[in-house]
Protein backbone atom coordinates (compact mmCIF):
# COMPACT_ATOMS: atom_id res chain seq x y z
CA UNK A 1 0.00 0.00 0.00
CA UNK A 2 1.16 3.47 -1.06
CA UNK A 3 2.35 6.13 1.77
CA UNK A 4 -1.09 7.32 2.99
CA UNK A 5 0.09 10.33 5.26
CA UNK A 6 -0.63 12.63 2.83
CA UNK A 7 -4.44 11.98 3.67
CA UNK A 8 -3.97 13.01 7.31
CA UNK A 9 -3.11 16.55 8.17
CA UNK A 10 -2.16 15.85 11.67
CA UNK A 11 1.63 15.07 10.29
CA UNK A 12 1.57 18.58 8.19
CA UNK A 13 3.29 19.94 10.71
CA UNK A 14 4.51 17.60 13.14
CA UNK A 15 6.23 14.87 10.71
CA UNK A 16 8.09 13.61 13.40
CA UNK A 17 5.77 12.36 15.30
CA UNK A 18 4.72 8.39 15.25
CA UNK A 19 0.72 7.75 16.52
CA UNK A 20 0.17 4.49 17.30
CA UNK A 21 -2.76 4.83 19.02
CA UNK A 22 -5.50 3.80 16.44
CA UNK A 23 -7.26 2.11 19.20
CA UNK A 24 -8.35 5.05 20.89
CA UNK A 25 -9.10 7.02 18.19
CA UNK A 26 -7.68 6.81 14.60
CA UNK A 27 -6.20 10.19 12.78
CA UNK A 28 -8.90 12.61 10.92
CA UNK A 29 -8.50 12.63 7.38
CA UNK A 30 -8.87 16.06 5.42
CA UNK A 31 -11.73 15.38 4.18
CA UNK A 32 -13.70 14.94 7.40
CA UNK A 33 -11.98 18.01 8.42
CA UNK A 34 -13.03 19.85 5.61
CA UNK A 35 -16.62 18.74 5.60
CA UNK A 36 -16.99 19.82 8.88
CA UNK A 37 -15.72 23.32 8.70
CA UNK A 38 -17.69 23.86 5.51
CA UNK A 39 -20.79 22.77 6.91
CA UNK A 40 -20.22 24.80 10.25
CA UNK A 41 -19.29 28.22 8.03
CA UNK A 42 -21.58 27.51 4.96
CA UNK A 43 -24.51 26.71 6.17
CA UNK A 44 -24.89 26.00 10.01
CA UNK A 45 -28.84 25.74 10.32
CA UNK A 46 -30.95 22.81 12.12
CA UNK A 47 -31.79 19.83 10.19
CA UNK A 48 -35.20 19.94 11.58
CA UNK A 49 -35.86 23.27 10.06
CA UNK A 50 -36.54 21.96 6.51
CA UNK A 51 -38.81 25.07 5.71
CA UNK A 52 -35.68 27.04 3.91
CA UNK A 53 -33.45 25.29 1.73
CA UNK A 54 -30.38 25.88 4.18
CA UNK A 55 -32.29 23.63 6.85
CA UNK A 56 -33.04 21.34 3.90
CA UNK A 57 -29.52 20.85 2.87
CA UNK A 58 -28.70 19.42 6.54
CA UNK A 59 -31.53 17.77 6.75
CA UNK A 60 -30.29 15.68 3.23
CA UNK A 61 -26.82 15.64 4.79
CA UNK A 62 -28.10 13.06 7.47
CA UNK A 63 -30.44 11.07 4.60
CA UNK A 64 -27.49 10.86 2.92
CA UNK A 65 -24.89 9.68 5.81
CA UNK A 66 -27.38 7.20 7.09
CA UNK A 67 -27.75 5.54 3.28
CA UNK A 68 -24.24 5.47 3.60
CA UNK A 69 -23.82 3.55 7.01
CA UNK A 70 -26.53 1.08 5.92
CA UNK A 71 -24.67 0.11 2.67
CA UNK A 72 -21.29 -0.03 4.63
CA UNK A 73 -23.01 -2.47 6.82
CA UNK A 74 -25.09 -4.32 4.54
CA UNK A 75 -28.40 -3.28 6.83
CA UNK A 76 -31.60 -4.46 4.89
CA UNK A 77 -33.37 -0.71 5.87
CA UNK A 78 -31.89 2.86 6.30
CA UNK A 79 -34.39 3.10 9.64
CA UNK A 80 -32.30 0.55 10.61
CA UNK A 81 -29.43 2.86 11.33
CA UNK A 82 -29.61 5.25 14.61
CA UNK A 83 -27.35 8.19 15.02
CA UNK A 84 -26.11 8.87 18.36
CA UNK A 85 -23.08 10.66 20.12
CA UNK A 86 -20.46 7.28 20.16
CA UNK A 87 -20.29 3.59 21.14
CA UNK A 88 -21.13 4.45 24.95
CA UNK A 89 -24.36 6.26 24.03
CA UNK A 90 -25.26 3.78 21.28
CA UNK A 91 -24.80 0.69 24.22
CA UNK A 92 -26.49 2.45 26.81
CA UNK A 93 -29.83 3.58 24.77
CA UNK A 94 -29.88 -0.22 24.10
CA UNK A 95 -29.45 -1.74 27.37
CA UNK A 96 -31.53 1.09 28.88
CA UNK A 97 -34.48 0.06 25.89
CA UNK A 98 -34.22 -3.64 27.04
CA UNK A 99 -35.16 -3.08 30.39
CA UNK A 100 -38.93 -3.73 29.84
CA UNK A 101 -37.53 -7.50 28.72
CA UNK A 102 -35.08 -8.14 31.30
CA UNK A 103 -36.89 -9.74 34.47
CA UNK A 104 -35.12 -10.94 37.78
CA UNK A 105 -32.91 -13.81 37.96
CA UNK A 106 -32.83 -13.64 33.74
CA UNK A 107 -28.49 -13.92 32.77
CA UNK A 108 -26.64 -11.34 30.57
CA UNK A 109 -24.00 -12.95 29.15
CA UNK A 110 -20.39 -10.77 28.42
CA UNK A 111 -17.08 -11.32 28.66
CA UNK A 112 -14.03 -9.92 31.20
CA UNK A 113 -12.27 -8.38 28.16
CA UNK A 114 -15.47 -6.02 27.58
CA UNK A 115 -14.79 -2.07 27.46
CA UNK A 116 -16.27 -0.52 30.78
CA UNK A 117 -19.22 0.94 27.83
CA UNK A 118 -19.82 -2.76 27.24
CA UNK A 119 -19.68 -4.09 31.30
CA UNK A 120 -21.61 -1.13 32.74
CA UNK A 121 -24.61 -0.26 30.92
CA UNK A 122 -25.12 -4.33 31.55
CA UNK A 123 -24.66 -4.24 35.14
CA UNK A 124 -26.54 -1.38 36.00
CA UNK A 125 -29.16 -2.95 34.04
CA UNK A 126 -29.29 -6.29 36.03
CA UNK A 127 -28.65 -4.52 39.26
CA UNK A 128 -31.71 -2.41 38.84
CA UNK A 129 -34.00 -5.63 38.19
CA UNK A 130 -32.28 -8.18 40.06
CA UNK A 131 -30.58 -10.06 36.54
CA UNK A 132 -27.34 -11.30 36.79
CA UNK A 133 -24.43 -10.75 34.26
CA UNK A 134 -22.15 -13.73 34.01
CA UNK A 135 -18.67 -14.16 32.26
CA UNK A 136 -18.30 -15.76 28.78
CA UNK A 137 -15.60 -18.37 29.09
CA UNK A 138 -12.53 -17.98 26.77
CA UNK A 139 -9.92 -19.87 24.48
CA UNK A 140 -6.43 -19.40 25.12
CA UNK A 141 -6.28 -17.18 22.29
CA UNK A 142 -8.56 -15.23 24.02
CA UNK A 143 -11.69 -15.23 21.46
CA UNK A 144 -15.46 -16.86 22.86
CA UNK A 145 -15.05 -20.11 23.51
CA UNK A 146 -17.92 -21.48 21.44
CA UNK A 147 -18.65 -25.25 23.25
CA UNK A 148 -18.44 -23.22 26.69
CA UNK A 149 -20.61 -21.00 25.11
CA UNK A 150 -23.02 -23.86 24.14
CA UNK A 151 -23.53 -25.37 27.93
CA UNK A 152 -23.60 -22.34 29.25
CA UNK A 153 -26.88 -20.76 27.27
CA UNK A 154 -29.88 -21.50 29.14
CA UNK A 155 -33.60 -20.60 29.44
CA UNK A 156 -32.75 -17.84 31.87
CA UNK A 157 -30.18 -16.00 29.12
CA UNK A 158 -31.16 -12.58 27.39
CA UNK A 159 -29.05 -11.06 25.77
CA UNK A 160 -24.98 -11.95 24.53
CA UNK A 161 -23.32 -8.94 24.15
CA UNK A 162 -19.14 -9.15 23.16
CA UNK A 163 -16.69 -7.13 21.43
CA UNK A 164 -15.90 -8.16 17.74
CA UNK A 165 -12.13 -7.42 18.36
CA UNK A 166 -10.99 -6.60 22.13
CA UNK A 167 -9.62 -3.10 22.71
CA UNK A 168 -6.58 -4.56 24.69
CA UNK A 169 -5.50 -8.21 23.42
CA UNK A 170 -7.15 -7.31 19.88
CA UNK A 171 -8.45 -10.85 19.63
CA UNK A 172 -11.10 -11.42 16.84
CA UNK A 173 -14.03 -13.25 17.57
CA UNK A 174 -16.10 -15.03 15.18
CA UNK A 175 -19.18 -13.07 15.12
CA UNK A 176 -21.53 -15.11 12.83
CA UNK A 177 -20.44 -18.49 14.32
CA UNK A 178 -20.86 -16.91 17.67
CA UNK A 179 -24.61 -15.82 16.86
CA UNK A 180 -25.02 -18.96 15.00
CA UNK A 181 -24.23 -21.23 18.04
CA UNK A 182 -26.71 -18.79 19.60
CA UNK A 183 -29.38 -18.68 17.96
CA UNK A 184 -29.70 -22.39 17.53
CA UNK A 185 -30.16 -22.68 21.03
CA UNK A 186 -33.00 -19.82 21.26
CA UNK A 187 -33.54 -17.59 18.31
CA UNK A 188 -34.74 -15.20 20.69
CA UNK A 189 -31.67 -14.57 22.60
CA UNK A 190 -30.44 -10.87 21.46
CA UNK A 191 -27.02 -10.92 20.16
CA UNK A 192 -25.25 -6.91 20.31
CA UNK A 193 -22.15 -6.69 19.17
CA UNK A 194 -19.53 -3.99 19.94
CA UNK A 195 -18.19 -3.00 16.41
CA UNK A 196 -15.84 -0.02 17.98
CA UNK A 197 -12.65 -1.36 17.43
CA UNK A 198 -13.30 -3.60 14.00
CA UNK A 199 -15.61 -1.58 12.42
CA UNK A 200 -12.53 0.33 10.27
CA UNK A 201 -10.61 -2.60 9.90
CA UNK A 202 -12.13 -5.31 8.65
CA UNK A 203 -15.67 -6.14 6.46
CA UNK A 204 -18.96 -6.05 8.41
CA UNK A 205 -22.08 -7.58 7.16
CA UNK A 206 -24.91 -7.19 10.03
CA UNK A 207 -27.20 -9.51 7.51
CA UNK A 208 -24.90 -12.19 6.89
CA UNK A 209 -23.33 -12.39 10.42
CA UNK A 210 -27.51 -12.21 11.83
CA UNK A 211 -26.78 -10.24 14.88
CA UNK A 212 -29.51 -8.59 16.17
CA UNK A 213 -27.55 -5.14 17.45
CA UNK A 214 -24.19 -3.77 16.73
CA UNK A 215 -22.70 -0.37 18.50
CA UNK A 216 -19.47 1.64 17.33
CA UNK A 217 -18.05 5.38 16.80
CA UNK A 218 -16.98 6.91 13.52
CA UNK A 219 -14.57 8.43 15.28
CA UNK A 220 -12.16 4.97 15.25
CA UNK A 221 -12.80 5.30 11.25
CA UNK A 222 -10.58 8.37 10.37
CA UNK A 223 -13.76 9.99 11.03
CA UNK A 224 -15.62 12.82 13.39
CA UNK A 225 -15.68 13.18 17.69
CA UNK A 226 -19.28 13.15 18.44
CA UNK A 227 -20.72 10.39 16.57
CA UNK A 228 -21.86 6.89 16.35
CA UNK A 229 -24.13 4.42 15.68
CA UNK A 230 -26.58 2.06 16.83
CA UNK A 231 -27.51 -0.77 14.25
CA UNK A 232 -30.48 -2.89 15.33
CA UNK A 233 -32.92 -5.24 13.12
CA UNK A 234 -36.25 -3.35 13.17
CA UNK A 235 -38.45 -5.62 14.80
CA UNK A 236 -36.37 -4.97 17.55
CA UNK A 237 -35.34 -1.73 17.58
CA UNK A 238 -38.83 -0.57 17.17
CA UNK A 239 -39.39 -2.31 20.76
CA UNK A 240 -36.78 -0.10 22.25
CA UNK A 241 -37.68 2.79 24.82
CA UNK A 242 -35.77 5.71 23.82
CA UNK A 243 -32.76 7.12 26.36
CA UNK A 244 -33.31 10.58 25.26
CA UNK A 245 -36.75 12.58 25.05
CA UNK A 246 -36.96 16.07 23.01
CA UNK A 247 -37.48 17.51 19.79
CA UNK A 248 -37.88 15.80 16.34
CA UNK A 249 -38.90 12.61 18.16
CA UNK A 250 -42.66 13.30 18.79
CA UNK A 251 -45.44 13.35 17.11
CA UNK A 252 -48.20 14.59 19.59
CA UNK A 253 -48.53 15.60 23.04
CA UNK A 254 -52.22 15.38 24.64
CA UNK A 255 -53.52 18.19 26.23
CA UNK A 256 -53.74 16.05 29.45
CA UNK A 257 -50.28 16.12 29.68
CA UNK A 258 -49.92 12.43 30.28
CA UNK A 259 -50.19 10.55 27.12
CA UNK A 260 -48.06 11.14 23.81
CA UNK A 261 -46.88 9.29 20.35
CA UNK A 262 -43.41 9.25 19.21
CA UNK A 263 -42.51 9.05 15.34
CA UNK A 264 -40.83 6.18 13.34
CA UNK A 265 -37.44 5.13 13.71
CA UNK A 266 -34.89 6.27 12.96
CA UNK A 267 -36.74 10.05 14.25
CA UNK A 268 -38.34 7.67 17.56
CA UNK A 269 -34.30 6.96 18.98
CA UNK A 270 -32.72 10.40 17.91
CA UNK A 271 -34.46 13.17 20.31
CA UNK A 272 -32.99 16.36 20.03
CA UNK A 273 -30.84 18.28 17.16
CA UNK A 274 -28.17 15.62 15.95
CA UNK A 275 -24.31 16.89 15.92
CA UNK A 276 -24.66 17.68 12.21
CA UNK A 277 -21.96 18.88 11.20
CA UNK A 278 -20.01 15.84 12.43
CA UNK A 279 -22.80 13.47 10.33
CA UNK A 280 -21.06 15.55 7.09
CA UNK A 281 -17.80 14.44 8.38
CA UNK A 282 -19.44 10.82 8.35
CA UNK A 283 -20.17 10.78 5.02
CA UNK A 284 -16.46 11.46 3.97
CA UNK A 285 -15.08 8.71 6.44
CA UNK A 286 -17.15 6.17 5.15
CA UNK A 287 -16.11 7.21 1.26
CA UNK A 288 -12.69 7.28 2.30
CA UNK A 289 -12.43 3.73 3.79
CA UNK A 290 -14.87 2.74 0.72
CA UNK A 291 -11.75 4.55 -1.94
CA UNK A 292 -9.00 2.46 -0.03
CA UNK A 293 -11.05 -0.60 0.73
CA UNK A 294 -11.04 -2.81 3.82
CA UNK A 295 -9.37 -5.33 2.21
CA UNK A 296 -6.36 -3.48 1.47
CA UNK A 297 -6.75 -1.77 5.04
CA UNK A 298 -6.80 -4.92 6.96
CA UNK A 299 -3.71 -6.49 4.87
CA UNK A 300 -1.52 -3.08 5.41
CA UNK A 301 -2.61 -3.59 9.30
CA UNK A 302 -2.25 -7.02 9.33
CA UNK A 303 1.33 -6.90 7.78
CA UNK A 304 2.69 -4.54 9.74
CA UNK A 305 1.72 -6.36 13.18
CA UNK A 306 3.70 -9.46 11.42
CA UNK A 307 6.66 -7.28 10.70
CA UNK A 308 6.68 -5.87 14.47
CA UNK A 309 6.57 -10.23 15.90
CA UNK A 310 9.47 -10.78 13.12
CA UNK A 311 11.76 -7.84 14.51
CA UNK A 312 10.86 -8.76 18.31
CA UNK A 313 12.27 -12.03 17.67
CA UNK A 314 15.42 -10.68 15.81
CA UNK A 315 16.27 -7.94 18.85
CA UNK A 316 15.10 -10.83 21.17
CA UNK A 317 12.69 -8.28 22.83
CA UNK A 318 11.20 -10.79 25.15
CA UNK A 319 13.73 -10.89 27.68
CA UNK A 320 12.73 -7.63 29.35
CA UNK A 321 9.56 -7.27 27.72
CA UNK A 322 6.25 -9.28 28.37
CA UNK A 323 4.10 -9.42 25.29
CA UNK A 324 0.49 -10.64 26.11
CA UNK A 325 -1.19 -11.20 22.12
CA UNK A 326 1.46 -10.78 19.19
CA UNK A 327 -0.45 -13.74 17.53
CA UNK A 328 -3.91 -12.06 17.51
CA UNK A 329 -5.44 -10.99 14.21
CA UNK A 330 -5.55 -7.46 14.74
CA UNK A 331 -3.33 -4.47 14.67
CA UNK A 332 -3.25 -4.10 18.48
CA UNK A 333 0.13 -4.75 20.71
CA UNK A 334 -0.08 -5.39 24.12
CA UNK A 335 2.96 -5.47 26.73
CA UNK A 336 4.88 -4.33 29.48
CA UNK A 337 8.66 -3.82 30.18
CA UNK A 338 9.44 -6.14 33.12
CA UNK A 339 9.43 -3.74 36.38
CA UNK A 340 8.43 -0.78 35.05
CA UNK A 341 4.65 0.81 35.44
CA UNK A 342 3.37 1.14 32.12
CA UNK A 343 2.95 4.94 32.41
CA UNK A 344 6.46 5.77 32.96
CA UNK A 345 7.15 4.03 29.40
CA UNK A 346 4.53 5.64 27.86
CA UNK A 347 6.00 9.08 28.79
CA UNK A 348 9.24 7.91 28.13
CA UNK A 349 8.42 7.04 24.47
CA UNK A 350 7.08 10.42 24.15
CA UNK A 351 9.20 12.38 25.13
CA UNK A 352 12.58 10.64 23.65
CA UNK A 353 11.11 8.96 20.43
CA UNK A 354 7.93 11.02 19.58
CA UNK A 355 5.89 7.60 19.73
CA UNK A 356 2.41 7.91 21.14
CA UNK A 357 1.00 4.80 22.70
CA UNK A 358 -1.25 4.21 25.22
CA UNK A 359 -0.48 3.61 28.91
CA UNK A 360 -2.89 2.05 31.48
CA UNK A 361 -6.00 -0.28 32.06
CA UNK A 362 -7.48 1.27 28.71
CA UNK A 363 -10.65 1.20 29.81
CA UNK A 364 -11.25 -2.66 30.37
CA UNK A 365 -11.35 -3.19 33.95
CA UNK A 366 -11.63 -6.71 34.18
CA UNK A 367 -8.36 -7.24 31.81
CA UNK A 368 -6.65 -8.64 34.74
CA UNK A 369 -8.92 -11.49 35.37
CA UNK A 370 -7.50 -12.60 31.92
CA UNK A 371 -3.89 -11.52 31.64
CA UNK A 372 -3.50 -11.19 35.41
CA UNK A 373 -2.27 -7.78 35.18
CA UNK A 374 -4.63 -4.80 35.76
CA UNK A 375 -2.45 -2.08 33.63
CA UNK A 376 -0.27 -2.44 30.21
CA UNK A 377 1.16 -0.73 27.19
CA UNK A 378 -1.05 -0.71 23.84
CA UNK A 379 0.35 0.45 20.51
CA UNK A 380 -2.00 0.43 18.02
CA UNK A 381 -1.34 0.56 14.14
CA UNK A 382 -3.13 2.35 11.13
CA UNK A 383 -3.08 2.93 7.57
CA UNK A 384 -1.08 5.93 8.48
CA UNK A 385 2.05 4.11 9.78
CA UNK A 386 5.04 1.96 7.77
CA UNK A 387 7.61 -0.39 8.72
CA UNK A 388 9.69 2.61 9.21
CA UNK A 389 8.01 3.29 12.28
CA UNK A 390 7.65 -0.21 13.24
CA UNK A 391 11.66 0.09 13.27
CA UNK A 392 11.90 3.21 14.81
CA UNK A 393 9.49 1.79 17.64
CA UNK A 394 11.59 -1.20 18.10
CA UNK A 395 14.93 0.45 18.53
CA UNK A 396 13.18 2.87 21.24
CA UNK A 397 11.82 -0.45 22.70
CA UNK A 398 15.41 -1.96 22.92
CA UNK A 399 16.43 1.24 24.72
CA UNK A 400 13.52 1.01 27.33
CA UNK A 401 15.85 0.64 30.50
CA UNK A 402 17.45 3.85 29.86
CA UNK A 403 13.78 5.74 30.90
CA UNK A 404 14.72 6.82 33.89
CA UNK A 405 17.25 9.03 31.93
CA UNK A 406 13.74 10.97 30.60
CA UNK A 407 12.11 10.57 33.56
CA UNK A 408 14.55 12.40 35.79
Amino acid sequence: MKDLKKYFPFYDKQSNLIYFDSSATSLKIKSVIEAEMKFLSENGSNPHAVDYKKGFEAFEIIKNARQLTQEFINAKKVNEIIFTSGTTHSINLLANGLKKIIKKDDEILVTELEHSANLLPWIALANSVGAKVKKIKLNEDFTIDHESLKLQLSDKTKIVSFASVYNTVGAKNDVKLITKVIKEFNINIIVHVDAAQSIGHTKTDVTDSNIDFMSWSFHKMYGPFGVGCLYGKYELLNQLEPLFYGGGMSLKIEENLIDYSLSSLPEKLEGGTPNISAIAGVVESIKFINLIGLDQIEEHEITLKDYFKIKVKENNLNDHITFYNLDTKSPIILFNVKGVNPQDITNFLDEKYNILVRGGANCARRIEGVIGTKIAIRASFGINNNKAEIDQFIEALKDTNSFLDVLF
